[in-house]
């Protein structure tokens, strides 16, 4: 079943849809997904905060979004739901589709951001305009507010094992589904994870030297009202009670929305 849905306020939070297991919820940009998704849920579903939880005081938080990125949230309701979607997220069945603008190099020096910046691989992945990113992660800069994408393979080394991060044993992978618009160096894109890491596709996209518009940390220029260009805004999954696949959505984003 294909579920659409219409965000009439970017900056506000909604619960777009209440089932028995769990909620969808739109994040707004400039908003933690940890506390205040599950704090927002809490007084209409109090058992939002009271579930066990991947970590201590999570609740039913399945999965974040960083706090400039807003869009779809997935948030389990009871104990039986978030073991069934936690399973489901293991094992990379949770689709999550997500739509971004980029700025690419026009050689006019109007839209892209300096020069490319430093700690990513030199090698780039042959992703665009459609194709697969893949990549662990390490922490990266001032604060370790970044990461950077980190290769493996027979002739890559890892210094420091302990803090390169693997989805349980493998890489992380964005997927380019398709270029929605393209015009005077933007770029509209399609991208799909089924399971994410920290800036996942803020990062992976600089390595392509395609940073998202308003993402100052990984190069993106300022435009518009200055918020990221990066919207979730379909999540897929089974339903744990019903066994039907459940689509929910929101417009993808356009230039208006930034």
């Amino acid at each position: 079943m294909n579920l659409s849905f219409s965000i009439t306020d970017i900056d506000s939070p909604q619960i777009l849809a209440e089932e028995s297991g769990y909620l969808i919820v739109y994040k707004p940009p400039r908003m933690h997904s940890f506390p205040s998704v599950p704090d927002y849920c809490a007084p209409g579903f109090p058992e939002v905060r009271t579930l066990t939880g991947r970590r201590a005081g999570e609740g039913g938080l399945l999965h974040r979004l960083d706090y400039e990125t807003h869009g779809l949230m997935l948030l389990a309701r009871t104990e039986g739901a978030m073991t069934d979607l936690l399973a489901q997220q293991g094992e990379g069945r949770i689709e999550k589709y997500y739509s971004a603008i980029v700025s690419e190099d026009t050689g006019d020096g109007n839209l892209k951001s300096g020069a490319r910046l430093p700690g990513f691989p030199a090698e780039k992945p042959a992703a665009f305009p459609q194709g697969t990113i893949t990549s662990a992660f390490r922490p990266y800069g001032e604060g370790r507010k970044a990461v950077r994408p980190v290769l493996i393979g027979p002739n890559k080394k890892i210094r420091k094992k302990t803090e390169t991060a693997f989805d349980r044993g493998l890489p992380y992978v964005t997927e380019i589904i398709k270029v929605r618009s393209r015009d005077a160096g933007l770029i509209l894109l399609e991208l799909r994870i089924f399971k994410g890491f920290r800036h996942q596709i803020r990062s992976h996209l600089a390595w392509l030297d395609l940073p998202i518009l308003n993402d100052s940390l990984y190069g993106g220029p300022a435009y518009g009202k200055g918020y990221l260009a990066l919207r979730a805004f379909s999540l897929s999954f089974k339903d744990p009670s019903s066994g039907n696949i459940m689509s929910y959505s929101i417009p993808p984003l356009d230039l208006d929305m930034v």
